[in-house]
C-alpha cells in the first residue's frame, strides 16, 4: 500500500502486497480508507504492463478463490485490451498457459470448481477466440473437444464457451467490429455441426461412468447436465437461419430430449421442454416450416405427446406445477406450429398427429388449472386454417367430444379469490389477482367460442342435435338444471351455435321447423312459471337464439318480443340483477340491429310495450333502447320516420339544454362545478348528496341519448334512394342536396353542446379548481379514473363497484367516472355531428367559432391521456373528408400544432432527464412509469394523427370508417416494410391539410417542422416510424412554399435528422429510412445551398472530408446513370449503403451497448435568444429549427 501511495511502478515483487490488497478488501472489518487504498493498487496493476503476467502468477490453486477470480479478471482485461499488439509468440504463450491452468485443475478442489472460477476461465477464452478463431486458432474445436473429456470441471467451461460465443456473435452481435462479427457468424454457423455433436458427447459423458458420491461431484455433474441442454438450445435456435441442418439431427435432439423426459428430472426436463420447443418455427411462412416436416412423420414426437399426457396426470406440488406450464406451452407450440405446416403441406404421413393433439387437447381443457386451458384452447385459433380437418371422419367422435365438452371447459372456475377446490390450488399459482384471471378467462372463452363457431360451419347437423339434446334437458325442470356448475356457459354455447347457423337456416326450417315451434313454446310456458334468476337469463337467451328461424309472419313472435321486452326491467329493485338486465338490454340491440326484417312489421307493438315500461329502465337501458329504435328505423328509409321518432325520444333532452339554468351552468368551468355540487362543503347529508347525484345523472343522461340517435342514425349516400325516402332538398342554386334528419334538432342545441365541452374542457385548469372547496382533495377528484390508470400501464381493467368500496372514495371514483364519460361522449357525438351534417353544419351561423372555440378550445387544460383520446376522436374523420370541409379545420389545426409542440417538447426532455437520475425511491420510481407510459402513448397517437392528417391518401385504397379506428401499433410486419418501398409509393406526397398547415400565412410552420423532426429522435420507436416519411415530405414543402425554409433553418433540420440515427439504430429497417431521407434531403439541397448539408455532416456526423468528398462524387455520377433515374428499390438500397458507410464512425459507439441520450440533453425547445451558426451544430445539441413570424 506504501509502494502504491507513493506511485511507483509495477514490478514483479507486487504479487504479496497485491493478493493483501485483495484479502483485504474482502474483510468486513476493513475501513473505507484501507478499502480505497487497496482498490486503487489492484486498479494500478490492472492497467499496467505486468497484468498478464502477474494474472497468470496468481491462478496458483494454493491461492483462494477471490485471489484467482481476480487473476482471471486481470487476464481478461489484458486479452481484451492488448492482444492485438502483443508479439505472436506471446499470445500462443499465453493461450497456451490459459489452457493448461484449466487442463491441470484437481477434480476434487472446491475452488476451481466454483461456477466463478469456471465462467472466469470461460470468458478468457471466448476473448481469445473473439480475436484468433479460425485464422491463428484452427483446431479450436478439437481442443475444446479433448478440455471436454478431462473431468466435469474442464466440460462444463467448454459448454459456457461455446454458450458465450453464440451469444457474443449470434444473438446479441457484441463484438465492436461489424466485420468481425459478421466473419464469426459465418464461422459459427458454418461449425454448428461440431458443437452440435460435442454437445450431444457432454450430455452423453454427464450420464456416464459411476455414479458421483460426493455432494461437489454430484452438484458439478447436474450442473453440467444442465448447461448441456441450455447449450443444445441455443444451438437449435442459431439453427434458424440455415433450417437444412435440422435434416442431420432431427433423431439426435429427439434422442436427447427423450431422455431428459424418462430421467425424472425436472430441472432437465424443463430445459429439454425449451429445446423442443425452440425447434418449432414462430414465424409461419412456407420456408420455414419446410425443414420441420421431418418432426412430424412416422410418429417422431409420440414420445413428447406421452409425456404432456403424463405431466396432466401429475398430483399437485409447486415442483410438479412448473413443469405442468412448461409442458403446455411446448404442446402450445407443437400444436400451433403443425396446424400452421398443415395448412400448407397436408402430408398423409403427419395425420397421426391430430389424434393426439386432439386427445392432450380434451385432457387439458378439462384440467383445473385455468392457465393452461386458456393456452391450450389459443390452439383453436390457430386451427380456424385447418377447416378441412373438420370433416375427416376418422376425427368425428373426438371432435364431437370436444364440441360437447365446451360448456365445462368454459367454466369461470379459477379466479383466485374465490375458487374451490380442485381448482383453488392451481388458482393461487395461476393468478396473483382476479384481473389477471378475467383477463385470461375471457381469451379462453373467445378461443372455445372460435372452435364452436368452426365446427358449426363443418357439420351443422351434429352440433344442432348436440344442443337441442342440451336444451331438452334444461326444459326438463329448469329450476333443477340451473344449479348445475354448465347450467350458463350451456346457454351460452347454445347461443353461439344458432348465432353460427345464420348461413343454413333455410336448411334449418325444412328440417326441424315445427320442432323448432315446439321448442319456442316450450320454452315460453318455462319463462312463465320460473323464478330463478339464472334461469330465466339463460332460457331468454336461448329464446332470442331461436327466434331469427321463425318465419317473419309466425304469431309466436309478438309473444317473444313482448317477453324479451318486460324482461327489460325484471328485478328492477335488485342491484344485483343490474348485470342480468343488461344482458337482456344486449339481446334486445342485437335483434333490432341483426334481425330486423322479423322486428319491422311489429314495430307499433315494440312502441308500445317499450312505453309502457319506460319509466321503470334505468338511464342505460334507455339510451341503449333508443338506440335500437333508431337501428330499426333504417328498415323503413324514411326522412320523415326519423323526424318523428327524434320527437317523441329527444323532446325531454331538447328542453334540458335549452333551460336557462343548465345554458349558465355550463357557461363557464366554475358555474358547472358549483352546479354540481363541489362548491359545496364535502357533507353526508343525504338529501343534499342525492339532489347533486341526480344532476349529474341528468346531464350524464342527455349527453349518452343524443349519443345513441347519432350513432345509429344512418342516411343514404345513394342520390336515387335519398330521393325515394324524402332525404334530398334543392338549394337555391337547383343542386341537390342530401339533409341529415338530426341536424335541424341538433342545432338548436349546438350553442349550449359547444359551450358545455369547451367548459369540460377547462375543469382542469387551476382558475376553475379554485371554486371547489377545501374539504375536498383535489388531487383525486381531477386525477384519471382507475380504468383509464390501467389502461395506461397496460394492465387488465379490474371492475370496482361502488358499494364495495369506503364511502369518500366511491364518492371520488363516482365523480371522476362522471367527468370522464360525458366528456368523452359529448366530445365523440359532437365531432360525429360535425362531419354527418355536413354542408348544414358549415351553413350555421357559428360554425367556425364551434371547431374553433369548441372543439379545439382550451386543449391546453387536458390531460395527456384524455388529449390521445380526442386525437384518436379526430384523426380518421378528418382525414376521409373533402377538401372543402378540411379547409374549416386549418386555423383549429394551427393552433392545435403549436399546443402540441409547446406540450410534447418538454415532456420529452423532463423524461430523458428522469433517466439520469439513479437516486429515486420506489413512489417516484412507479410515478415516473405511469408519466412515461402516458407520454409514449400520447406520442404514438400524435404521430397516428399527424401521418393520417398529412400524408394524401391512396384513392385506391378503402376509407377507413370510424367503428373501424384502432390505435396503429408498432409491429413486426410495420418493421418489414422498406423504407425505399415507401419512397415510390403513390401516395408520396402531402395532402390538402399538409400543405395548407405549411403556408406562412397560417403561421403554425415552425411549430409542426419542428415538432416531427424532434419525434425522430423519441425513444418510442412506434411514433417515430409513423412521422419519417412526413419529416421529408414537409421539409421540402416549407421550401417550396414562399420559401419559408432558408439556409440555415435546413441545416438545423439536417442536424435534426443525422441526430436522430444513433437513437433509432437499435432497428435497422426503421434507421433505414432515415438513411433514405438523408439522402433524398441532400440530393434535393445540394443545388439550392450547396455546402449546408455537407457542412452538417463534418460537424455532426464525425465524417472525414475525405469521405465526404467520395460520396458527393458517387452520387453525383449516379444523377447522370440512366439507372439511378429509375429510382427503383435497388437503387435507393445502393445509396443507402453509401450513405451508411459515411457514418459509420457516427454510430459505431452504439456497437458498445451506450446508447446516446439526444433528447436527454437538450433544453426545452424555445425560440432562439440569437442567429444561428453552423458551429453549434452537434448530435446533442439541436436548437430550435426557427421561429414563427
Amino acid at each position: 500500500l506504501v509502494r502504491m501511495n507513493e506511485n511507483l511502478p509495477v514490478t514483479e515483487d507486487i504479487l504479496p502486497n497485491l493478493i493483501s490488497a485483495i484479502e483485504c478488501n474482502f474483510q468486513p472489518a476493513t475501513d473505507y480508507n484501507m478499502r480505497s487504498a487497496s482498490y486503487m493498487l489492484i486498479q494500478s496493476v490492472k492497467e499496467s504492463n505486468q497484468c498478464l503476467e502477474i494474472g497468470f502468477r496468481m491462478l496458483d490453486i494454493r491461492f483462494s478463490i477471490y485471489v484467482q477470480q481476480c487473476g482471471l479478471q486481470f487476464i481478461l482485461h489484458a486479452i481484451r485490451t492488448k492482444w492485438p499488439s502483443l508479439p505472436p509468440v506471446v499470445q500462443q504463450l499465453s493461450k497456451d498457459r490459459l489452457i493448461s491452468c484449466l487442463l491441470s485443475s484437481p477434480a476434487d478442489n472446491d475452488i476451481r470448481s466454483t461456477p466463478a472460477i469456471m465462467e472466469g476461465f470461460a470468458q478468457c477464452i471466448v476473448a481469445i477466440v473473439e480475436c484468433d478463431w479460425p485464422q491463428k486458432w484452427r483446431s479450436f474445436i478439437e481442443d475444446c473437444r479433448r478440455i471436454s473429456k478431462i473431468g466435469p470441471s474442464q466440460a462444463l467451461v467448454i459448454l459456457s464457451v461455446i454458450g458465450r460465443l453464440i451469444e457474443d456473435v449470434i444473438e446479441f452481435e457484441l463484438i465492436d467490429d461489424p466485420s468481425r462479427n459478421k466473419e464469426l457468424r459465418t464461422v459459427v454457423l458454418d461449425s454448428s455441426s461440431e458443437f452440435f455433436d460435442l454437445t450431444l458427447e457432454m450430455i452423453k459423458q454427464s450420464k456416464a461412468g459411476e455414479t458421483p458420491t460426493s455432494c461437489a461431484e454430484i452438484s458439478v455433474r447436474q450442473r453440467m447436465l444442465d448447461k448441456s441442454y441450455h447449450l443444445l438450445n441455443s444451438l437449435i435456435v442459431s439453427l434458424n437461419p440455415r433450417p437444412h441442418l435440422f435434416t442431420n439431427f432431427v433423431d439426435k435432439i429427439l434422442e436427447v430430449v427423450r431422455d431428459a423426459f424418462k430421467s425424472g428430472n425436472i430441472s432437465v426436463a424443463k430445459t429439454a421442454i425449451s429445446c423442443l420447443e425452440s425447434v418449432f418455427p414462430k414465424k409461419s411462412n412456407t420456408k420455414n416450416y419446410k425443414p420441420v416436416v421431418i418432426f412430424f412423420k412416422s410418429g417422431r414426437l409420440n414420445f413428447a405427446y406421452d409425456f404432456i399426457m403424463m405431466t396432466l396426470l401429475l398430483p399437485f406440488d409447486q415442483q410438479n406445477y412448473t413443469l405442468l406450464k412448461a409442458a403446455t406451452h411446448l404442446f402450445f407450440e407443437i400444436a400451433s406450429c403443425f396446424c400452421s405446416f398443415w395448412e400448407v403441406f397436408e402430408i398423409e404421413d403427419c395425420i397421426d398427429n391430430w389424434d393426439s393433439i386432439f386427445r392432450i387437447m380434451l385432457s387439458l381443457l378439462n384440467h383445473p388449472s385455468t392457465y393452461c386451458r386458456m393456452w391450450c384452447s389459443l390452439i383453436f385459433n390457430s386451427m380456424k386454417n385447418c377447416k378441412k380437418v373438420y370433416k375427416i371422419e376418422r376425427f368425428g367422435p373426438i371432435l364431437t367430444e370436444l364440441f360437447e365438452h365446451m360448456p365445462k371447459a368454459m367454466l369461470k372456475n379459477g379466479e383466485p379469490s374465490k375458487a374451490v377446490e380442485p381448482f383453488s390450488a392451481y388458482a393461487k399459482f395461476d393468478y396473483e389477482s382476479n384481473s389477471d384471471f378475467l383477463l385470461d378467462y375471457h381469451r379462453l372463452r373467445d378461443a372455445c367460442e372460435v372452435f364452436v363457431v368452426d365446427y358449426v360451419a363443418s357439420n351443422w347437423r351434429r352440433a344442432y342435435s348436440i344442443v337441442m339434446g342440451w336444451l331438452d334437458e334444461i326444459l326438463k325442470n329448469p329450476a333443477e338444471a340451473s344449479n348445475d356448475e354448465c347450467f350458463m356457459t350451456t346457454a351460452k354455447v347454445f347461443h353461439v351455435v344458432f348465432d353460427s347457423l345464420v348461413h343454413v337456416i333455410e336448411d334449418v326450417k325444412k328440417m326441424e321447423y315445427t320442432i323448432i315451434q315446439a321448442k319456442v313454446d316450450a320454452v315460453m310456458n318455462a319463462l312463465q312459471n320460473c323464478q330463478i334468476v339464472n334461469a330465466i337469463q339463460a332460457l331468454v337467451s336461448i329464446l332470442s337464439s331461436l327466434f331469427p328461424i321463425l318465419d317473419v309472419s309466425d304469431p309466436r313472435i309478438p309473444d317473444i318480443l313482448c317477453k324479451l321486452i318486460f324482461s327489460l326491467t325484471l328485478g328492477i329493485d335488485d342491484p344485483e340483477m343490474t348485470e342480468v338486465r343488461h344482458h337482456f338490454t344486449y339481446l334486445f340491440i342485437k335483434m333490432t340491429t341483426v334481425h330486423q326484417a322479423h322486428l319491422i312489421a311489429h314495430i307499433e307493438l315494440i312502441w308500445r310495450e317499450i312505453s309502457a315500461v319506460a319509466g321503470q329502465l334505468s338511464d342505460h337501458q334507455k339510451c341503449s333502447v333508443v338506440e335500437g329504435l333508431f337501428a330499426l328505423c333504417k328498415q323503413f328509409n324514411s326522412y320523415d320516420q326519423y323526424v318523428r321518432l327524434m320527437s317523441s325520444t329527444l323532446q325531454q333532452t331538447v328542453e334540458f339544454w335549452k333551460t336557462d339554468e343548465i345554458v349558465a351552468a355550463v357557461s363557464k368551468p366554475e358555474n358547472f362545478l358549483i352546479y354540481i355540487g363541489l362548491g359545496d362543503p364535502l357533507t353526508n347529508n343525504d338529501s343534499l348528496n342525492l339532489a347533486y347525484h341526480t344532476r349529474r345523472k341528468q346531464f350524464s343522461f342527455h349527453v349518452k341519448i343524443l349519443h345513441s340517435v347519432i350513432s345509429r342514425l344512418e342516411v343514404p349516400t345513394d342520390i336515387e334512394e335519398a330521393k325515394r325516402g324524402g332525404f334530398c332538398i334543392t338549394d337555391v342554386q337547383g343542386n341537390l342536396r342530401i339533409r341529415h334528419p338530426a341536424a335541424e334538432l341538433y342545432g338548436m342545441m349546438f350553442p349550449t353542446l359547444f359551450t358545455f365541452l369547451r367548459c369540460l374542457k377547462g375543469l382542469y385548469s387551476i382558475s376553475s379548481m379554485k371554486v371547489v372547496h377545501s374539504t375536498y382533495n383535489k388531487a383525486k377528484l381531477f386525477d384519471l379514473t382507475d380504468t383509464e390508470k390501467n389502461s395506461v400501464l397496460g394492465k387488465p381493467n379490474e371492475t370496482k363497484k361502488f358499494d364495495d368500496m369506503q364511502p369518500q372514495e366511491a364518492f371520488y371514483e363516482r365523480i371522476k367516472f362522471f367527468l370522464a364519460e360525458i366528456s368523452d361522449h359529448l366530445q365523440h357525438f359532437l365531432i360525429r355531428c360535425v362531419f354527418a351534417f355536413d354542408w348544414q353544419f358549415f351553413a350555421l351561423p357559428n360554425a367556425t367559432n364551434y371547431i374553433d372555440h369548441g372543439i379545439f378550445g382550451n386543449l391546453e387544460n387536458l390531460m395527456d391521456y384524455r388529449l390521445r383520446l380526442f386525437l384518436r376522436r379526430m384523426g380518421t374523420p378528418l382525414g376521409n373528408s373533402t377538401t372543402q370541409v378540411q379547409s374549416y379545420f386549418v386555423n383549429g389545426l394551427a393552433k392545435l400544432m403549436k399546443h402540441l409542440h409547446a406540450r410534447l417538447i418538454p415532456r420529452w426532455h423532463f423524461i430523458m432527464e428522469k433517466e439520469k437520475v439513479d437516486d429515486v425511491d420506489d413512489e417516484q420510481t412507479k410515478q415516473q412509469i405511469f408519466t412515461e407510459n402516458v407520454v409514449s402513448l400520447l406520442t404514438r397517437e400524435v404521430a397516428s394523427f399527424l401521418r393520417s392528417l398529412l400524408l394524401q391518401q391512396d384513392s385506391e385504397k378503402p376509407k377507413v370508417t370510424p367503428k373501424a379506428v384502432e390505435l396503429s401499433e408498432f409491429n413486426s410486419s410495420a418493421m418489414d416494410t422498406d423504407a425505399s418501398d415507401e419512397q415510390i409509393s403513390s401516395n408520396n406526397a402531402l395532402s390538402f391539410l399538409g400543405k395548407s398547415l405549411l403556408q406562412r400565412e397560417v403561421n403554425c410552420y415552425a411549430s409542426l417542422v419542428s415538432l416531427l423532426l424532434n419525434m425522430l429522435s423519441w425513444r418510442e420507436s412506434v411514433a417515430a416510424f409513423h412521422i419519417s416519411q412526413v419529416a421529408g415530405l414537409a421539409i421540402l414543402e416549407a421550401l417550396q412554399s414562399n420559401g419559408i425554409l432558408d439556409e440555415e433553418s435546413f441545416k438545423q433540420a439536417y442536424a435534426f435528422i443525422l441526430g436522430a440515427m444513433p437513437q433509432q439504430c437499435l432497428i435497422p429497417e426503421f434507421v433505414g429510412r432515415l438513411y433514405d431521407l438523408a439522402v433524398q434531403l441532400y440530393e434535393h439541397f445540394r443545388k439550392i445551398y450547396p455546402n449546408a448539408a455537407q457542412t452538417v455532416l463534418l460537424q455532426t456526423a464525425e465524417c472525414s472530408l475525405s469521405d465526404l468528398q467520395a460520396f458527393d462524387e458517387k452520387l453525383t455520377k449516379s444523377l447522370e446513370n440512366p439507372d439511378f433515374k429509375s429510382c427503383n428499390k435497388l437503387m435507393l438500397r445502393v445509396k443507402r449503403d453509401w450513405f451508411k458507410s459515411l457514418i459509420k464512425d457516427f454510430l459505431k459507439p452504439l456497437k458498445t451497448r451506450q446508447l446516446r441520450q439526444i433528447f436527454g440533453e437538450l433544453p426545452p425547445l424555445q425560440p432562439p435568444s440569437q442567429v444561428f451558426s453552423t458551429s453549434s451544430i452537434s448530435p446533442n445539441t439541436l436548437p430550435n429549427l426557427f421561429q414563427e413570424s
